[in-house]
């Protein structure tokens, strides 16, 4: 009660004098429709995905998560070539997973939907502020944002490039302004909590940034105070891994840059592998460009660094296209609901954009027939209490341990050390190169090793092994062949039975003593 009699005076005139009677510009909050439109969207996203198993990364992250609150130190006894945020947003869904008593799986998607609730409720009010649309376009506009920030990531849920748009949704629109008001702070810092999940999202403030500086024809905007906001978080959070997490920055980061490009497609690969929904994007996007440069938006602008992030990405997955789906649909919609009256130059780009919808809507939720078949096969075994997946793919993995229900026993998401270091081994002259290839071979023992440790440390029941493996250049080179280098997988081995083959995949039982 003293605490209470010394606060509240002073509280209370604080917020009298800084907020109730300062001079500035006063809230806008969404509309009633925009409310009722967010808990609805929200509502029907659990209802639609609830249950249903998340996708093969985000099951994998929930599975590393838990045993990282289990006591597993991270890029330690955890291997994982991203940085670390998204470990941290993954703790959210662990804890109201643990406090509903539902399952991990679910309460990821309880997390999603409070941040794509938030989301949209912010996005609402900055648009209300900003936008001089009639309330019926307007509320027209946020509708179909709901929509988008789903659909377009319908198989993708919780991806990182999904939850990159849902951070940055706040700060994207308040560039729709008409009077120039920059984004405000708080927007930046929620932008920037996005940004940070992959050093590629830098490529979307960084558009707006060159922009900025063009437009002023100067160097102003390195001041602007939310891209110093932006910036800051950005270094804090490379001081905060390089403090805590240094093994990724002296070890992990190092190590991919020789070997993950076994996981990398040429230019020509990373265009075919997606090719016809950058077509879409790309008829899209080049129409409104051509017919209406003067009015080219932020959702365009930020649709051309989804492109250029995909590129640079250089995998060819589908879910880092989550950022050009949703800015190049947007920025359509907001062209058509803005244009004083309808042109037939709007038909190319308005054709794209339903095409495109209609695939992503077809796409409809995750589905991977590889994790189906590992489950399938692992139940008719009878009770299995832990897995281990010796494959370059994470389906038969995290993914199976999590819908089981049972231990996932190896340190690594997927093998993705040793592709790279036998493929680039077999590219180099290691006769004039011996000390890189010794590097080289250098990552391959110690994915080896890792392995090897991590069946003789936890003896998992089960151990799936890929047969086929696609990411090497030689085709007859096994996981089995990798392992046989070690002298000691033999007697390790002898611990497990051949059960069951299938034309890609061998499960190996331990033998019961």
């Amino acid at each position: 009660m003293v605490l209470v009699v010394f606060f509240v005076p002073i509280t209370t005139f604080l917020a009298m004098k800084f907020w109730v009677f300062s001079h500035r510009e006063t809230v806008v909050l969404p509309s009633g429709p925009m409310v009722l439109t967010a808990l609805s969207a929200t509502f029907m996203f659990l209802i639609i995905y609830w249950n249903w198993p998340v996708n093969h990364d985000t099951a994998w992250y929930l599975v590393a998560t838990r045993k990282m609150l289990n006591g597993a130190q991270l890029y330690v006894d955890i291997i994982e070539v991203n940085p670390p945020l998204n470990f941290y947003y993954t703790v959210l869904a662990l804890y109201i997973a643990d406090l509903l008593g539902i399952s991990d799986s679910n309460g990821q998607y309880l997390a999603v939907a409070a941040l794509y609730f938030v989301s949209l409720l912010w996005t609402g009010a900055i648009l209300r502020k900003v936008s001089h649309l009639s309330n019926g376009r307007l509320n027209v506009f946020f509708c179909f944002i709901a929509l988008v920030y789903v659909l377009a990531a319908a198989s993708e849920i919780a991806q990182r490039d999904h939850l990159l748009v849902l951070f940055l949704s706040p700060w994207v629109v308040s560039y729709l302004s008409s009077n120039e008001t920059p984004p405000s702070l708080a927007s930046s810092a929620f932008a920037a909590a996005g940004v940070c999940l992959k050093p590629f999202f830098l490529v979307f403030p960084l558009v707006l940034f060159v922009r900025d500086i063009w437009r002023a024809r100067s160097l102003r905007p390195f001041l602007y105070p939310h891209y110093l906001m932006m910036l800051a978080i950005g270094a804090a959070y490379v001081v905060f891994v390089k403090t805590v997490h240094a093994e990724y920055l002296e070890d992990i980061a190092p190590m991919a840059v020789h070997v993950y490009g076994a996981f990398k497609k040429s230019t020509i690969g990373v265009l075919a592998s997606q090719s016809l929904p950058l077509i879409l994007c790309g008829v899209a996007l080049l129409s409104l460009l051509a017919f209406y440069p003067s009015r080219v938006n932020v959702f365009l602008i930020l649709a051309i660094a989804g492109f250029v992030c995909y590129l640079v990405q250089s995998t060819g997955f589908h879910y880092h296209l989550v950022p050009l789906f949703c800015f190049t649909l947007l920025g359509t919609a907001w062209l058509l609901l803005t244009t004083e009256r309808f042109t037939f130059h709007l038909i190319p780009a308005l054709m794209a954009c339903g095409l495109l919808l209609i695939g992503l809507w077809q796409t409809g939720r995750y589905e991977s027939q590889y994790t189906d078949e590992v489950v399938d096969q692992i139940q008719e075994f009878g009770p299995i209490a832990s897995l281990m997946a010796a494959s370059t793919l994470i389906d038969p993995g995290a993914p199976v341990a999590l819908r089981l229900g049972i231990d996932w026993v190896s340190r690594y998401p997927h093998n993705w050390l040793y592709p790279g270091a036998i493929n680039t081994l077999a590219e180099t002259d290691c006769v004039a190169e011996a000390e890189y290839c010794a590097l080289l071979e250098g990552f391959a023992e110690r994915n080896r090793r890792g392995n090897l440790d991590d069946i003789i440390r936890y003896k998992p029941d089960v151990i799936v092994v890929d047969r086929i493996i696609e990411r090497l250049a030689r085709g007859s080179f096994t996981w089995k062949t990798f392992m046989e280098a070690d002298p000691r997988f033999g007697d390790v081995m002898k611990d497990y039975e051949l059960v069951h083959s299938t034309r890609e995949i061998d499960y190996f039982l331990r033998k019961v003593n």
